[in-house]
C-alpha cells in the first residue's frame, strides 16, 4: 500500500514537472518571437551606410510586413493646387506616430514649405509643397512608411 502511494506521488511530481517544462518552453518561444519582432522594428531606426541589417530569415518577411503596415499606415486624403504650391492632406491610420516627412512628385523631390514634425495616430496633417504645373504621382515618405497618390486627371 505504501509502495503504491509513493509510486503515485512520484508519478504526480513527474507530470507536474513536465507541465512546467512545457510551459517554460512555450514562454521561451513567445519571448523569442517578440525579440525577433523588436529586432526587425529597431533595425529600421539604425542608420547604416556600409552594412545594412538584413531580416532574419525570409519566412518572417510577410507576417512582419503585415504587422508593420498595421502599425505604420499613412494615407494621402486629398491633394489641392494652391497658386504655386500643392496642399497635401495626409492621415496617420496606423497605431504609432510618424515623423520626418518627404515628398516626391513624379519622381522629383519637392520642396516642403511647412513640414509636419509628428503625426500621431488617427491625426490628419497638411503638407504644403512648392510645385507648378501638372502631376501624375505624389509619394509622401516617412522613415517608417510611404503613401502614393495618383492624379485622377
Amino acid at each position: 500500500m505504501a509502495e503504491v502511494l509513493i509510486t503515485l506521488l512520484i508519478f504526480g511530481i513527474i507530470i507536474i514537472l513536465l507541465f512546467k517544462a512545457i510551459g517554460n518552453l512555450v514562454k521561451g518561444l513567445i519571448f523569442l518571437f517578440f525579440a525577433l519582432l523588436a529586432y526587425y522594428f529597431l533595425s529600421s531606426y539604425i542608420p547604416s551606410q556600409n552594412f545594412p541589417i538584413q531580416t532574419i530569415g525570409n519566412f518572417l518577411n510577410v507576417p512582419i510586413e503585415k504587422i508593420r503596415n498595421t502599425l505604420y499606415n499613412l494615407e494621402i486624403v486629398t491633394v489641392t493646387p494652391s497658386g504655386n504650391s500643392l496642399i497635401i492632406v495626409v492621415k496617420n491610420n496606423g497605431f504609432l506616430p510618424l515623423t520626418n516627412f518627404d515628398v516626391e512628385i513624379d519622381g522629383k523631390n519637392a520642396m516642403i514649405n511647412n513640414n509636419i514634425s509628428i503625426l500621431i495616430p488617427k491625426q490628419v496633417g497638411v503638407i504644403e509643397v512648392e510645385w507648378k504645373g501638372k502631376y501624375s504621382r505624389i509619394e509622401v515618405f516617412t522613415k517608417q512608411t510611404k503613401a502614393i497618390y495618383f492624379s485622377p486627371l
